[in-house]
């Protein structure tokens, strides 16, 4: 009796078979490429949407941390608007304020431009009108509280008042204040 040798040739019944396993294997080896692929791609997504996430947490920490400064910045030039009768005490306070500046620039807050700038409504917010103003309708002739930007988005928008023409009707310039509309001196 004689047996197969395992070198024996491969007759012309195993072939089919051979190239059948060979395209399941072929088939096998692209869904494990796809498969891998697909992950790449997941895993890039993911990376690029917590960069995304981490840039927008740490805005937020910025702002968070610059609106109350710029509550102190605003107290500290009232401080030194009502001036005092210690020369010492106003350079002290003054002291403060270019610090407190120098820290909201360090940490990317930049003031919006104010008096004599064309009003814009993303960043300022109108709270009055003057009709006498000797600049031209709508132009910011009064900062009542400053703007800031940071990184090229509104912090918070300067409160003004704006120049209007004194002919055609109330807002003769198109100009709709928020809060009522006053007058350059009232507050």
């Amino acid at each position: 009796m004689a047996e197969a040798s395992p070198d024996r040739e491969t007759t012309s019944t195993d072939v089919p078979t051979l190239e059948r396993r060979i395209a399941e294997l072929e088939q096998e080896v692209a869904e494990k490429r796809q498969a891998r692929l697909r992950a790449l791609a997941d895993f890039e997504n993911f990376r690029r949407r917590t960069e995304r996430e981490a840039g927008a947490a740490r805005r937020t920490g910025r702002r968070d941390v610059l609106l109350p400064l710029l509550d102190i910045l605003d107290n500290v030039e009232r401080a030194l608007a009502a001036g005092s009768t210690d020369p010492r005490c106003l350079r002290g306070v003054g002291a403060i304020r270019q610090q407190l500046r120098r820290t909201l620039s360090g940490l990317g807050a930049e003031p919006i431009p104010g008096v004599g700038s064309h009003f814009d409504p993303r960043i300022h917010e109108a709270i009055g009108t003057d009709p006498d103003a000797a600049q031209p309708p709508g132009t910011v002739v009064a900062e009542v509280r400053r703007g800031f930007l940071l990184d090229g988005e509104v912090l918070r928008p300067s409160q003004v008042v704006v120049a209007r023409s004194v002919t055609g009707g109330r807002h003769g310039d198109g100009l709709k204040p928020r809060g009522g509309e006053r007058k350059s001196g009232e507050a």
